[in-house]
């Protein structure tokens, strides 16, 4: 499966769905089945960050490319310093094209050889980069890093690597998300980007 943008807007075709525009408010929470959250936290490749037994669980679906998941990146260090008690977790998306692709297949190597304790690292400097992020630019991030090159690479190709983009990817179809960044906060998606005040709104009302 080839994960770029063309597949993924004719996916949103064939289901009757379109691609909304960056939000302008926050989207709307749609309500999803709590077994397809818990299959989102049982992802190989899922990134957690924050407590580890939080209150409320936001996952966010993010690509590289995307201008709003940059902003959501830049805003990811004063969220998890201002809800201590959230457990927030990454998930690669990968639907904005090839340079998107490159650059998920070096985060997810990265991912393995590195650890999830190291990876926030590599998240923020892909999304300081600025222009198009692929992977000759997210290898060179990753080695800045202190990551092995070759291995990272090996990594970044493996079976392994392309069968966790799939699972990303069909998984993020299943929950209906159209758009990066996506979030499931608790057991409520919402589809386009939000700000940080936004964010804590969605995690107030998942704590009720």
């Amino acid at each position: 499966m080839i994960l770029s943008r063309r597949a993924f807007v004719a996916g949103c075709a064939a289901s009757q769905l379109t691609v909304p525009a960056f939000a302008q408010k926050a989207p709307e929470p749609q309500r999803v089945p709590v077994e397809l959250v818990e299959d989102t936290l049982a992802l190989p490749s899922l990134v957690r960050l924050g407590h580890e037994h939080g209150d409320v669980i936001v996952v966010e679906y993010f690509d590289y490319n995307c201008p709003w998941c940059k902003r959501s990146a830049q805003d990811l260090p004063t969220l998890l310093k201002a809800e201590p008690d959230v457990s927030y977790a990454l998930v690669n998306f990968a639907v904005l094209g090839a340079p998107s692709v490159e650059a998920t297949r070096i985060a997810l190597g990265f991912l393995q050889l590195q650890g999830p304790e190291k990876y926030l690292d590599l998240h923020l400097a892909l999304f300081g980069l600025r222009g198009a992020v692929n992977g000759q630019r997210a290898l060179a991030e990753a080695e800045k890093l202190g990551a092995d090159p070759q291995k990272l690479v090996d990594l970044a190709d493996a079976k392994k690597t392309t069968q966790w983009m799939k699972q990303a990817f069909q998984l993020g179809n299943s929950l209906g998300l159209i758009a990066t960044p996506s979030f499931l906060v608790g057991t409520d998606s919402y589809v386009g980007g939000m700000t940080l005040a936004q964010k804590r709104e969605a995690i107030a009302k998942a704590r009720g």
